[in-house]
């Protein structure tokens, strides 16, 4: 009977901590920041889009990253997925862009478009996993791209007095 439990502890413990890795990763986290979405070819059903992502290291050591895989959301709704395979060696106390080429749908980025008021402001999050060979390190990051008003001209918060 302790032999079966012994085995039985020894599976559960195979299956769950391959994905417990980054528990083990030593420092902080890199910080990923949206820096420019630029629009490549599209097609009648797909959209390429190229993203520029800013990695940080915040650590006294340097990140060897071997991949990355993200969501990009704008406005709360999906724009894009991301997969990078690219490897980059992030210098401690450093930064680097990432450029990833991703594939969206163009009904998605059509729906963007319509949605999208002179006022209303353009908000992004992104959320993710670096890979690296120490593990996997998870990210997410918030930010507002264009501010309310930007569109149309006036800054936010402006008063038109009549004359």
């Amino acid at each position: 009977m302790q032999l079966h439990r012994a085995f039985l502890f020894l599976f559960a413990a195979v299956l769950l901590f391959p994905g417990c890795a980054s528990w083990f990763i030593k420092g902080e986290p890199p910080e990923v920041l949206v820096t420019n979405v630029t629009p490549l070819d599209a097609t009648l059903f797909e959209q390429r889009l190229r993203v520029d992502l800013r990695v940080r290291n915040p650590n006294d050591f340097d990140y060897h990253l071997t991949g990355i895989d993200f969501t990009l959301n704008l406005n709360g709704k999906r724009l894009a997925r991301g997969l990078g395979s690219k490897e980059v060696t992030i210098p401690r106390l450093s930064d680097t862009v990432m450029t990833i080429d991703t594939i969206t749908s163009t009904l998605d980025i059509m729906r963007q478009l319509l949605n999208l008021s002179q006022k209303q402001e353009l908000a992004y999050d992104i959320k993710g996993v670096l890979h690296s060979t120490e593990g996997r390190l998870p990210f997410t990051n918030a930010g507002t791209l264009v501010e309310p008003g930007t569109f149309s001209g006036s800054p936010t918060g402006s008063h038109v007095t009549p004359q």
